[in-house]
């Protein structure tokens, strides 16, 4: 029976839960039981609303689609969940109160609402929430709750109290000075927060899940007022080429006051220590940080700037920081939203491919600026110390000592002509760098800067030109600069700068003052390299005193004015005149340069007599135009590889496209000289014509040039009209004239060794026959050879007539002469005339005369002679002027053979 009854009971009490189950599955019990939990828990200060409400068979109820809001009129949705279970007091509910003992999440999701500045609204969701929450006399004591947060490992402890309210209460301001929707506002703002956090962590790539702890303690009511702990961790953190094996982050939050007490964060470089504090609802943060870590890739993982991904470090860079950090409010939009100082120490790094071997400096940044104080910069070369000062409104100052090479700082410079100025300076190990100077501007860019100072270098190369001292004042400003009261210094010697002003938008310098006893192309090359080129040709002593004044355009020569003066009482230069080069001893000069044309004159003594060349020349690209007057009391110039003595030369020159004409005058050898003409330099080899004449021309100073052996009289007049090509004496062609009075003709080369013969024909009783009153003659000059079929000379007894021709290119003589007795022995020897006909052959000096009666041929090699063709050329060139040249530069005389036919 007993075993009956309690089948009985069992069966009865197994339909009771069916039937409570069955009856908690339908909508009457939901809305029944719905409005009563909903008041009962808003009674003890949750807020909550649920769409579903499920009876557990294992105990408690389960409710769905839960809202948690934070007023009873539940106008904002504190958090939102997916289903929740209710763990109540059947004891309590027999005598109609509903008493939940607890709150227990399995696996749910979490939905934390965020309204952005536009009001759109997004959620903060936690996934797989699970949740153990006990309500015990007021207080909500959370344990073991565990989630994922956007893929960190969310873990929250924690003790709330809960309001304790009656329905008859009076309302109590949950905070003074702060109303609900004031109170949501800011908790909605730390939810934006929140989402940045979380945005901002997925940036990065963890090796392991990130942990988060969170404990929560405070007065549910009262949410501002809470005190909560954070502690986060993880490893392996990545962001691009940054990694972070460990980072730790502590944090505390007590009543509005969020306080981080620790950030610690290791690379394989080094560590970052950081603490802050912020009251919430103020705009400012206050922080101190020390770091010795990756700072390029550190500042890009964690600010998301790239400023310093081009510098690479190879020590570990120190960075210390405190101050403040404008979190909200109007600098908080600005581009410096902080204030802070401290200190930069790092050891060796690169920057764009240029290396420093360390930096130190005093920082402090601010909202309306930026300073820094105490700034060593160290390079191989030296350092460069500083003190600069950035405001917004005040523009920008600096001071700073340079004591390196300048061209480190090549791959910063903006412009090019910063880069091309730099570039000029080069600088060795003996090398000494002193530049002070201080600036001001609009912004940090010395380029707008005013910037003035002094400089003392020594021991560098400047524009290729070794320098042991430059000093001077400078002042620049962007491509304007200002160089003041210089000195430079060789080892010849020192100059004196008093202003160089250079404008690089407009490509000119001008030189003010310039003066040195410097080698002149190097001190010119400072200033101006293409004028240094033309100075150069001078070849000038390294002594030279040299004055520079005017102003030269560097891109634009048309524009040039400027002088220069030279001077050296001891030294010596060069000129060049008609391809040679002339050594000139205590020159001195004046050039002057306007637009492209360079008007010159140059003093000094050549071959110990005074020379003066004036004239100018187009210095134009492309052209070789030029002219000069030249004196000079002498000058020897090589004639048959002898120096011919011309003295008193005047010389004119010019060239005009490829022309060269020339017009040169001069006394010699007792008589004077005159070459006239022109050369083409256009076609190769240059071609030439012209015409020389001699007036009075000593015979015997002439003889003693060629053969010092010789004993001549007289002297010669003539002219030669000619063509030909440079350094081809074989297409020399042309003609002339001679005319030979009161001259010893037998003691001039080829006619000398006649002599011997001839005394031993002719009567020995007539004296004075060598005397010859006049000689006269016309030639022509082609293929190497000067031909003549007239020579002939007259003396009181007789006289010769001459025929022949002379290669001067092999010194080669074949000619003849027949002598003739004048008046009554003329008769007396006419039947011997054959007698007195003789043929001279062999060189000019050593000529060898033989009877023709007596004379045999012999198989002598004989260089053919000119073609009658090559012959008319010559005399075309020669003209009618030039056979008319002999008997107009003298009167006709009797017995001439030009005006006696046949000669007698």
């Amino acid at each position: 029976m007993k075993r009956l009854l309690r089948r009985l009971f069992k069966l009865g009490f197994a339909s009771i839960l069916l039937a409570a189950a069955v009856y908690a599955g339908t909508d009457s019990f939901a809305k029944q039981w719905r409005e009563f939990i909903v008041g009962q828990l808003a009674e003890r200060g949750l807020h909550m609303d649920f769409k579903k409400l499920l009876l557990n068979p294992f105990g408690g109820l389960i409710a769905k689609d839960v809202r948690l809001f934070s007023d009873a009129e539940r106008s904002h949705v504190l958090a939102s969940v997916d289903r929740l279970n209710l763990d109540f007091d059947y004891g309590k509910l027999l005598e109609k109160k509903f008493v939940v003992n607890g709150l227990d999440l399995s696996h749910a999701s979490v939905s934390l609402p965020v309204d952005d500045a536009g009001g759109a609204q997004t959620m903060i969701t936690m996934e797989d929430f699970s949740a153990r929450a006990f309500l015990r006399e007021g207080v909500l004591e959370i344990r073991q709750a565990e989630g994922v947060l956007s893929g960190i490992h969310l873990s929250i402890t924690g003790m709330l109290t809960l309001p304790e309210k009656k329905a008859d209460d009076a309302p109590k301001m949950q905070l003074p000075n702060l109303s609900v929707s004031h109170q949501m506002e800011v908790l909605n703002s730390h939810h934006r927060r929140i989402q940045k956090g979380l945005d901002w962590l997925h940036r990065f790539k963890f090796g392991s899940v990130p942990k988060l702890r969170l404990e929560v303690n405070g007065a549910m009511d009262r949410p501002l007022e809470l005190v909560a702990r954070l502690f986060f961790e993880v490893s392996g953190l990545r962001y691009d080429t940054y990694v972070c094996e460990d980072l730790v982050a502590e944090a505390e939050y007590n009543a509005g006051l969020i306080d981080l007490t620790r950030l610690y964060l290791k690379d394989p470089t080094g560590q970052v220590n950081a603490s802050a504090t912020w009251r919430m609802g103020t705009p400012e943060l206050r922080f101190q940080m020390t770091s010795s870590a990756d700072l390029p890739n550190l500042a890009q993982a964690f600010l998301n700037s790239d400023n310093l991904r081009e510098i690479v470090f190879y020590g570990t860079p120190h960075l210390a920081l405190n101050g403040t950090w404008f979190v909200d409010g109007p600098l908080a939009k600005g581009k410096r939203p902080l204030i802070a100082t401290g200190r930069l120490d790092c050891g060796r790094f690169s920057t764009r491919g240029a290396v420093f071997d360390g930096l130190e400096a005093n920082i402090g940044v601010a909202p309306e600026g930026v300073y820094i104080r105490d700034l060593l910069l160290k390079h191989e070369t030296g350092t460069l110390s500083a003190q600069a000062l950035s405001h917004d409104t005040e523009g920008f100052r600096y001071r700073a000592v340079l004591r390196m090479d300048p061209n480190a700082f090549l791959p910063f410079a903006k412009m090019p002509q910063t880069r091309e100025i730099i570039s000029r300076f080069q600088f060795n190990s003996k090398s000494n760098i002193y530049f002070e100077i201080e600036g001001s501007g609009p912004k940090a860019d010395l380029q707008e800067c005013l910037n003035a100072g002094r400089g003392e270098l020594r021991h560098f190369r400047y524009r290729g030109v070794d320098l042991e001292l430059m000093e001077a004042d400078v002042e620049f400003q962007g491509p304007v600069m200002h160089f003041r009261n210089g000195k430079l210094e060789r080892e010849e010697g020192v100059g004196q700068v008093a202003h160089v002003h250079v404008d690089d938008r407009e490509k000119w310098v001008r030189l003010e003052g310039i003066r040195a006893g410097l080698d002149p192309v190097a001190v010119t090359s400072c200033f101006a390299p293409k004028v240094a080129g033309a100075i150069a040709k001078y070849r000038l002593p390294a002594t030279t005193s040299v004055e520079m004044d005017g102003i030269i355009y560097y891109k634009d020569s048309t524009r040039n004015d400027f002088e220069v003066k030279f001077r050296h009482p001891s030294g010596t230069g060069h000129y060049v005149l008609m391809g040679e080069d002339h050594l000139i001893s205590a020159p001195e000069g004046h050039l002057v340069f306007k637009g492209d044309d360079l008007r010159f004159d140059i003093d000094g003594r050549l071959f110990g007599q005074p020379m003066n060349a004036k004239g100018n020349v187009d210095l134009a690209p492309g052209t070789n135009d030029f002219s000069v007057a030249v004196k000079a009391g002498k000058f020897p110039y090589e004639v048959f590889s002898k120096d011919m003595p011309f003295e008193d030369v005047i010389a004119n020159v010019a060239s005009k496209g490829s022309t060269t004409s020339f017009d040169i005058r001069s006394a010699l050898l007792g008589g004077r000289f005159s070459l006239k003409g022109s050369l083409n330099e256009r076609v190769q080899p240059e071609p030439y014509q012209g015409e020389l004449r001699l007036d009075g021309v000593s015979l015997p100073q002439l003889a003693q040039i060629y053969s010092k052996n010789n004993d001549t009289e007289g002297d010669i007049t003539g002219h030669f009209r000619f063509e030909g090509k440079m350094n081809d004496w074989m297409a020399l062609k042309g003609g002339g004239a001679a005319i030979i009075v009161n001259g010893n003709l037998y003691t001039v080369p080829i006619l000398g060794p006649l002599t011997p013969l001839l005394g031993s024909v002719l009567p020995g009783t007539i004296k004075g026959y060598n005397v010859a009153k006049e000689g006269n003659c016309t030639f022509e000059v082609a293929d190497g050879f000067v031909v003549t079929k007239n020579f002939e000379a007259l003396t009181s007894v007789f006289k010769m007539a001459l025929s022949g021709r002379i290669d001067f290119i092999r010194d080669d003589v074949d000619v003849t002469a027949q002598v003739r007795i004048r008046g009554l022995p003329g008769l007396v020897f006419l039947p011997f005339s054959e007698l007195l006909e003789y043929r001279g052959t062999g060189p000019i000096n050593n000529t060898k005369w033989s009877s023709n009666l007596l004379r045999m041929d012999n198989d002598k090699d004989d260089r053919a002679p000119p073609s009658v063709e090559t012959m008319k050329e010559a005399q075309r060139i020669s003209g009618e002027a030039t056979r008319k040249a002999s008997p107009q530069a003298e009167p006709k005389r009797p017995g001439s053979i030009f005006n006696r036919p046949g000669g007698r």
